[in-house]
């Protein structure tokens, strides 16, 4: 996907969360250089341009972004979000976005940014597909942090490209308390995503987005 296709589908996916502006849209029409996937049917977590960074951090406080490039057998994407406390599934769909898809396209999952600086734990699902052309979103608030927390951590579990699986672990968001401890090795979870809910077990409050493309 060439860094231009690209930028229209992340102003895509922004632009339905929240108002941009004039200066903002016209981003897209810059022309950078090419960007390719090797192989269809895959996924990676994209290595942003200054601009596109700048742009997610105007409009959003934490993100996890996605690009994905299919066959003509796929046209259905199943993105949701899934809630454990101490290992234990305690919502199975804190999110849950269906959308029909081609082509090559960008996820993202964001909070938004408020311009007074409160957070609002309100969390954004959005797809693009077609180079930007579709899109769709979903976003809901989650129950309000105790006072106690002391961190959070946002991670991909996708790094460089992957095969589309049936169904695949995309991140993980860990808000910590404090009892607990920062992980220190986001790697070897990312290594091990099939691993991380039992990894993950001792923290009270984590969130995984997962994925599933489903063929024709």
């Amino acid at each position: 996907m060439s860094a231009l296709k690209r930028r229209a589908a992340l102003i895509g996916c922004i632009l339905i969360l929240c108002a941009c502006s004039i200066e903002e849209k016209a981003i897209d029409k810059l022309s950078e250089q090419q960007v390719m996937f090797t192989e269809k049917n895959t996924m990676e977590y994209p290595k942003l341009t200054v601009r596109e960074k700048t742009i997610l951090e105007r409009t959003t406080g934490l993100y996890l972004i996605y690009e994905y490039q299919i066959d003509k057998s796929y046209n259905h994407l199943k993105l949701w979000v899934e809630a454990y406390e101490k290992g234990k599934l305690a919502e199975s769909e804190v999110l849950l976005l269906n959308s029909e898809v081609e082509g090559s396209g960008t996820i993202i999952l964001n909070t938004i940014k408020k311009v007074d600086t409160i957070t609002d734990n309100i969390l954004n699902l959005s797809v693009t597909s077609g180079n930007g052309s579709n899109s769709s979103s979903i976003r809901t608030r989650l129950p309000n942090m105790v006072s106690d927390q002391t961190f959070t951590v946002w991670k991909s579990t996708i790094a460089d490209q992957k095969n589309i699986e049936s169904e695949m672990i995309l991140g993980y968001m860990i808000y910590g308390h404090s009892n607990e401890t920062e992980p220190y090795n986001y790697e070897k979870l990312s290594e091990n995503p099939e691993k991380i809910i039992k990894e993950l077990s001792g923290y009270k409050e984590v969130y995984v987005v997962k994925s599933k493309f489903i063929k024709k």
